[in-house]
């Protein structure tokens, strides 16, 4: 039974793998160099700003949400691929017409949500590292990446790199991560928000055979970019080690 059950999380674990390269979601760690960069990059500032080894432990936690999101991710993209339910089913048209999730679904959607919330807290832990160094704010509970890229703006603000960061805060981590995640975490699960746009969409498009479907193709497209924007934001993600590494680099002595 354990043997059974060993080799069904190794074959399990080698489809994730194959996600990760095919989209070229790399490992910060083992492929990524980012123990090099890391180093290069904020290694000479570590005598005066490692109090309580705090860069040690805000360079860990990076790490770690990183591969928890990529993790995440790759959960929606596989979940996707093995088959999700279309919201055009057949039987739309019965008295009372039911949205059926299989166990496919449920996972897909709680990956879903995990992977929101795990790209924001990607983010405030930039924001966490980034205090650090230019010492913004001097209470941790208060350090959130959007009002931190706001106080930086007088200081670092002709910075590529910041421009950079600060772009993405103000549209996408601001329209879609945020929004999302709040949402979730305040409000509903995914899972219920689609249930809900589909009852919705029953309800006022009952009678009307072309409006309904129409609508369902909406949300079921949506449902199903959902995966390719993760992947997307991944390398975003990527992208914004980068940026912070050379924000401090460049700016703090």
């Amino acid at each position: 039974m354990l043997v059974d059950q060993k080799e069904a999380f190794e074959k399990y674990h080698e489809q994730i793998v194959s996600i990760y390269r095919r989209y070229n979601m790399i490992d910060v760690i083992h492929q990524g160099g980012y123990l090099t960069k890391f180093s290069n990059s904020v290694g000479h500032l570590r005598p005066k700003y490692n109090l309580n080894g705090q860069i040690d432990f805000q360079e860990q936690d990076l790490y770690n949400i990183v591969h928890e999101t990529r993790f995440a991710i790759a959960n929606t993209v596989l979940l996707s691929e093995i088959g999700l339910t279309p919201f055009l089913i057949n039987h739309i048209y019965d008295p009372v017409p039911l949205f059926s999730p299989t166990v496919v679904d449920i996972r897909f959607f709680y990956f879903i949500d995990d992977a929101f919330m795990r790209l924001y807290n990607f983010w405030n832990r930039v924001a966490n590292f980034l205090n650090i160094f230019f010492q913004i704010e001097t209470n941790p509970e208060k350090v959130l990446f959007p009002s931190l890229i706001e106080k930086l703006a007088s200081r670092v603000g002709n910075d590529l790199n910041f421009k950079s960061l600060q772009e993405f805060k103000e549209k996408e981590y601001k329209d879609i991560i945020n929004r999302k995640r709040r949402k979730v975490v305040h409000r509903e699960s995914s899972s219920s928000t689609y249930f809900k746009s589909f009852l919705d969409s029953l309800a006022k498009n009952f009678k009307e055979t072309s409006k309904l479907q129409e609508q369902l193709r909406a949300l079921q497209r949506e449902r199903d970019e959902l995966p390719p924007y993760f992947v997307t934001s991944y390398k975003r993600m990527i992208q914004g080690l980068d940026e912070m590494l050379a924000l401090i680099r460049d700016n703090v002595k």
